[in-house]
């Protein structure tokens, strides 16, 4: 009776020390999900994937296309699957929270990136400050009108922000902006109109510069507002400085272009949001720790310098 007990404590050790081996050798999964297929999604997973294959992870993807429904059906997806954690920037604070603390609730790690959530459960949110951003370009914009605009009595603004889509985050670039410039003598906002897509903006700024023929300044709140209110001006041939939002390969060459349309743009560093999201996913299902919230600063893009445009257009 004895030596079967031994035999059946052997068993049983050599059964958990076997299982333990292949709990270490499991493959994470990481499930990275984006909204919408821009210049900034895609570089973000462009960072996403890059640290996955530094990390030996499984990387899953998804875009939502802008539909809450499908956000929440994704997450609902990678729930049932399995995966050890999900990666998400979510089109609105409230909408996918349900279905991502189901997944928190079966151990899936939760890492926001780009937007917050109206719950305490993710591990850590990573973001830029949306005031930040616009405030940078606004200041590249102050300088502009003080240099190129300084001898006209009125200057007139006209912006394209995305308050239908995101009006929080669109609001606070908007008002970083224009805090910046408000007070310079002679600076009024005559008009806005609303698009996050290049296609749309392009269109509703080519009505507003229609409406208001005499603008001199343009910002663009975001990826597809910045690049539409450029084709905008070009199309109509128009001397009005764009200001605007991410800086990507079109951004860059226009910053580059001879018709001297965009000046400055202010880039979020999505590849290190993407990186860093990934990255931090790992280590908490390490058990180690990170940070609840990150900001990840901007950085400016401005055609007074074009050798530093370049190298980063060589390094896109």
């Amino acid at each position: 009776m004895k030596r079967l007990f031994v035999v059946m404590l052997v068993l049983i050790v050599l059964a958990s020390m076997l299982t333990a081996g292949f709990a270490a050798d499991k493959k994470l999964t990481i499930a990275g999900i984006v909204f919408q297929e821009d210049q900034f999604m895609q570089t973000v997973l462009i960072g996403m994937k890059d640290a996955a294959d530094k990390y030996g992870v499984e990387l899953l993807t998804a875009n939502t296309s802008n539909q809450l429904t499908k956000e929440v059906n994704v997450v609902q997806t990678y729930t049932t699957r399995g995966v050890d954690a999900i990666c998400i920037t979510t089109l609105d604070k409230k909408g996918s929270v349900q279905a991502l603390k189901e997944a928190n609730d079966k151990g899936i790690k939760i890492i926001c990136f780009n937007n917050a959530i109206d719950a305490d459960f993710p591990v850590s949110t990573i973001a830029s400050s949306n005031t930040d951003i616009g405030a940078t370009s606004g200041k590249a914009c102050a300088q502009y009108i003080k240099s190129a605009l300084k001898k006209k009595k009125t200057i007139k603004v006209g912006i394209c922000n995305y308050k239908a889509q995101f009006a929080a985050e669109s609001n606070l670039r908007q008002e970083g902006f224009w805090n910046e410039i408000k007070n310079i003598p002679g600076v009024k906002l005559v008009a806005e109109v609303s698009s996050p897509l290049v296609n749309e903006a392009q269109k509703k700024v080519g009505d507003m510069i229609t409406a208001n023929p005499d603008l001199d300044i343009i910002y663009g709140c975001n990826d597809g507002g910045t690049l539409g209110s450029v084709l905008a001006v070009k199309q109509a041939n128009k001397k009005i400085a764009v200001f605007g939002i991410d800086i990507g390969k079109q951004q860059l060459e226009m910053l580059l272009a001879k018709d001297r349309i965009l000046q400055a743009v202010t880039g979020q560093d999505p590849y290190k949001i993407g990186y860093m999201s990934l990255e931090f996913a790992v280590k908490a299902l390490k058990g180690e720790d990170i940070p609840k919230n990150v900001t990840v600063p901007g950085k400016l893009a401005t055609r007074t310098d074009p050798k530093a445009l370049r190298a980063l257009l060589d390094a896109q």
